[in-house]
Protein backbone atom coordinates (compact mmCIF):
# COMPACT_ATOMS: atom_id res chain seq x y z
CA UNK A 1 0.00 0.00 0.00
CA UNK A 2 1.45 3.08 -1.00
CA UNK A 3 1.71 5.76 1.66
CA UNK A 4 0.39 9.43 1.21
CA UNK A 5 1.67 12.59 2.23
CA UNK A 6 0.44 12.71 6.17
CA UNK A 7 2.11 15.61 7.61
CA UNK A 8 -1.44 17.28 8.16
CA UNK A 9 -4.03 15.35 10.73
CA UNK A 10 -7.15 16.86 8.89
CA UNK A 11 -5.91 15.00 5.64
CA UNK A 12 -6.37 11.89 7.74
CA UNK A 13 -9.83 12.98 9.13
CA UNK A 14 -11.29 13.25 5.51
CA UNK A 15 -9.74 10.69 4.15
CA UNK A 16 -10.06 7.81 6.60
CA UNK A 17 -12.47 8.20 8.92
CA UNK A 18 -16.21 7.64 7.59
CA UNK A 19 -18.68 10.33 7.35
CA UNK A 20 -20.40 9.65 10.68
CA UNK A 21 -16.90 9.80 12.17
CA UNK A 22 -15.56 13.21 10.37
CA UNK A 23 -19.01 14.77 11.60
CA UNK A 24 -17.95 13.41 15.11
CA UNK A 25 -14.78 15.34 15.41
CA UNK A 26 -15.81 18.46 13.79
CA UNK A 27 -18.85 18.49 16.30
CA UNK A 28 -15.98 18.17 19.10
CA UNK A 29 -13.43 20.53 17.51
CA UNK A 30 -12.71 23.92 19.66
CA UNK A 31 -9.95 26.91 18.29
CA UNK A 32 -8.33 29.01 20.42
CA UNK A 33 -6.10 31.69 19.57
CA UNK A 34 -2.74 32.15 20.86
CA UNK A 35 -0.26 35.63 20.87
CA UNK A 36 2.95 35.12 20.03
CA UNK A 37 5.31 33.69 22.66
CA UNK A 38 2.11 31.69 24.42
CA UNK A 39 1.82 27.99 25.45
CA UNK A 40 -0.40 25.95 23.97
CA UNK A 41 0.75 23.27 26.48
CA UNK A 42 3.47 22.73 28.64
CA UNK A 43 6.10 19.64 29.46
CA UNK A 44 4.46 17.36 32.32
CA UNK A 45 0.88 18.56 31.70
CA UNK A 46 -1.62 16.39 31.78
CA UNK A 47 -2.71 15.44 28.02
CA UNK A 48 -6.29 16.21 28.10
CA UNK A 49 -6.17 16.89 24.05
CA UNK A 50 -4.80 16.50 20.66
CA UNK A 51 -3.74 19.64 19.39
CA UNK A 52 -3.99 20.73 15.14
CA UNK A 53 -2.62 24.14 13.88
CA UNK A 54 -5.35 25.71 12.03
CA UNK A 55 -3.44 28.68 11.21
CA UNK A 56 -0.06 29.89 12.37
CA UNK A 57 3.56 28.90 13.55
CA UNK A 58 4.25 26.82 16.64
CA UNK A 59 7.66 25.44 17.99
CA UNK A 60 7.72 22.15 20.16
CA UNK A 61 10.85 21.71 22.54
CA UNK A 62 11.68 20.28 25.94
CA UNK A 63 13.57 21.32 28.32
CA UNK A 64 17.10 19.45 29.36
CA UNK A 65 17.84 21.76 32.18
CA UNK A 66 16.97 24.76 33.65
CA UNK A 67 18.68 26.92 30.83
CA UNK A 68 19.03 24.77 28.04
CA UNK A 69 16.10 24.17 25.33
CA UNK A 70 15.93 22.04 22.53
CA UNK A 71 14.29 22.46 19.71
CA UNK A 72 12.43 18.97 18.64
CA UNK A 73 10.41 20.81 15.46
CA UNK A 74 7.81 23.14 14.10
CA UNK A 75 4.66 22.90 12.92
CA UNK A 76 2.47 25.39 11.09
CA UNK A 77 -0.86 25.09 9.13
CA UNK A 78 -2.83 21.41 9.40
CA UNK A 79 0.04 20.00 11.55
CA UNK A 80 -0.53 18.25 14.68
CA UNK A 81 0.73 18.66 18.02
CA UNK A 82 0.68 16.52 21.09
CA UNK A 83 0.69 13.75 19.68
CA UNK A 84 4.12 12.67 21.63
CA UNK A 85 1.86 12.60 25.29
CA UNK A 86 0.40 9.30 23.88
CA UNK A 87 1.20 6.85 26.21
CA UNK A 88 0.48 5.29 29.30
CA UNK A 89 0.81 8.09 31.36
CA UNK A 90 -0.46 10.82 29.02
CA UNK A 91 1.65 13.29 29.86
CA UNK A 92 3.49 15.88 27.50
CA UNK A 93 7.18 15.38 27.32
CA UNK A 94 7.48 18.68 25.11
CA UNK A 95 5.89 21.94 25.56
CA UNK A 96 4.47 24.01 22.42
CA UNK A 97 5.05 27.99 22.09
CA UNK A 98 3.29 30.06 19.60
CA UNK A 99 5.77 31.65 17.27
CA UNK A 100 3.17 34.07 15.78
CA UNK A 101 -0.15 34.58 16.15
CA UNK A 102 -1.91 31.25 16.13
CA UNK A 103 -5.34 29.67 15.97
CA UNK A 104 -5.09 25.84 16.98
CA UNK A 105 -7.66 23.08 16.49
CA UNK A 106 -8.69 21.23 19.46
CA UNK A 107 -10.30 17.92 20.28
CA UNK A 108 -10.68 15.59 23.51
CA UNK A 109 -8.24 13.03 23.85
CA UNK A 110 -11.27 10.60 24.30
CA UNK A 111 -13.04 11.37 21.15
CA UNK A 112 -9.59 10.91 19.02
CA UNK A 113 -8.65 7.48 21.09
CA UNK A 114 -12.85 6.96 19.76
CA UNK A 115 -11.84 7.61 15.91
CA UNK A 116 -8.76 5.87 16.49
CA UNK A 117 -10.94 2.19 17.88
CA UNK A 118 -13.42 2.71 15.21
CA UNK A 119 -11.85 3.60 11.90
CA UNK A 120 -8.70 1.52 11.28
CA UNK A 121 -7.61 2.76 8.03
CA UNK A 122 -7.09 6.48 10.30
CA UNK A 123 -5.28 4.34 12.98
CA UNK A 124 -3.15 2.66 10.34
CA UNK A 125 -2.07 5.79 8.37
CA UNK A 126 -1.75 7.57 11.89
CA UNK A 127 0.30 4.73 13.04
CA UNK A 128 2.86 5.65 9.95
CA UNK A 129 3.02 9.24 10.56
CA UNK A 130 4.22 9.13 14.13
CA UNK A 131 6.51 5.97 13.22
CA UNK A 132 8.07 8.25 10.16
CA UNK A 133 8.35 11.80 12.03
CA UNK A 134 10.69 9.10 14.69
CA UNK A 135 12.53 7.51 11.49
CA UNK A 136 13.37 11.06 10.67
CA UNK A 137 14.42 12.34 14.53
CA UNK A 138 16.60 9.72 14.77
CA UNK A 139 18.04 9.49 11.17
CA UNK A 140 18.95 13.37 11.73
CA UNK A 141 20.73 12.96 15.31
CA UNK A 142 22.78 10.37 13.68
CA UNK A 143 23.61 12.73 10.22
CA UNK A 144 23.97 16.00 13.21
CA UNK A 145 26.90 13.74 14.84
CA UNK A 146 29.22 13.34 11.55
CA UNK A 147 28.46 16.81 10.46
CA UNK A 148 30.84 20.22 11.75
CA UNK A 149 29.52 22.78 13.16
CA UNK A 150 28.96 24.26 10.00
CA UNK A 151 27.42 21.86 8.40
CA UNK A 152 24.74 22.17 11.33
CA UNK A 153 23.90 25.61 11.42
CA UNK A 154 23.47 25.07 7.40
CA UNK A 155 20.97 21.81 8.49
CA UNK A 156 19.46 24.38 10.58
CA UNK A 157 18.52 27.09 8.17
CA UNK A 158 17.10 23.43 5.49
CA UNK A 159 15.10 22.65 8.95
CA UNK A 160 13.46 26.11 8.42
CA UNK A 161 12.88 26.16 4.59
CA UNK A 162 11.06 22.55 5.32
CA UNK A 163 8.95 23.79 7.92
CA UNK A 164 8.04 27.28 6.89
CA UNK A 165 9.18 27.47 3.65
CA UNK A 166 9.83 30.79 1.28
CA UNK A 167 7.52 34.60 0.90
CA UNK A 168 4.94 33.54 -1.80
CA UNK A 169 6.22 37.46 -3.33
CA UNK A 170 9.62 37.02 -2.32
CA UNK A 171 10.73 33.31 -3.16
CA UNK A 172 13.80 33.64 -1.77
CA UNK A 173 13.08 34.88 1.04
CA UNK A 174 11.85 32.51 4.10
CA UNK A 175 8.63 33.07 5.19
CA UNK A 176 9.74 32.95 8.34
CA UNK A 177 13.31 33.09 9.98
CA UNK A 178 13.70 31.54 13.35
CA UNK A 179 15.66 33.00 15.83
CA UNK A 180 19.21 32.98 16.30
CA UNK A 181 18.92 30.53 19.41
CA UNK A 182 16.59 28.61 17.72
CA UNK A 183 19.22 27.94 15.33
CA UNK A 184 21.81 27.48 17.76
CA UNK A 185 19.14 24.77 19.67
CA UNK A 186 18.37 22.77 16.30
CA UNK A 187 22.61 22.84 15.33
CA UNK A 188 23.51 22.06 18.72
CA UNK A 189 26.23 24.60 19.43
CA UNK A 190 26.62 28.22 21.07
CA UNK A 191 25.13 31.60 19.47
CA UNK A 192 28.44 32.77 18.70
CA UNK A 193 29.23 29.29 16.59
CA UNK A 194 25.71 30.25 14.98
CA UNK A 195 26.40 33.71 14.05
CA UNK A 196 29.90 32.90 12.77
CA UNK A 197 28.48 30.29 10.66
CA UNK A 198 25.86 32.46 8.71
CA UNK A 199 28.16 34.65 8.11
CA UNK A 200 30.42 32.61 6.41
CA UNK A 201 27.82 30.72 4.43
CA UNK A 202 26.48 33.92 3.32
CA UNK A 203 30.48 34.16 2.24
CA UNK A 204 29.78 31.20 0.52
CA UNK A 205 26.98 32.93 -1.59
CA UNK A 206 24.46 30.17 -0.09
CA UNK A 207 22.44 32.74 2.16
CA UNK A 208 22.06 36.49 2.90
CA UNK A 209 21.68 38.01 6.21
CA UNK A 210 18.94 40.55 5.78
CA UNK A 211 18.44 42.03 9.69
CA UNK A 212 17.24 39.09 11.73
CA UNK A 213 15.70 37.33 8.32
CA UNK A 214 17.55 35.46 6.49
CA UNK A 215 17.66 35.27 2.06
CA UNK A 216 18.25 30.94 0.37
CA UNK A 217 20.08 32.49 -2.25
CA UNK A 218 21.66 28.61 -3.69
CA UNK A 219 18.97 26.35 -2.03
CA UNK A 220 20.89 23.56 -3.70
CA UNK A 221 23.79 24.50 -2.49
CA UNK A 222 22.67 24.61 0.79
CA UNK A 223 20.92 20.92 0.47
CA UNK A 224 24.33 19.38 -0.79
CA UNK A 225 26.34 21.50 2.25
CA UNK A 226 24.60 19.72 4.73
CA UNK A 227 24.71 15.62 3.23
CA UNK A 228 27.47 13.47 5.11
Amino acid sequence: MRQPDIKQLDQLFRTYCTKKWRSVAVENTTTLAFKKGETIFKEGQRMDNMYMVDKGRVKVYTNYSKDVEVVIRFATDGQTLGHRGLGADHVFPVTAEALSETTVNILPLSVFEDLLLNNNEFCYYFMLFITEELRRSEQRKKNLLKMSVLQRVAEAVKVNVESFGFDKKDPTLLSYTISRKDISSLANTTYESTVRSLSDLQSEKILQIEGKKLRVLDLEKLCEFTTC
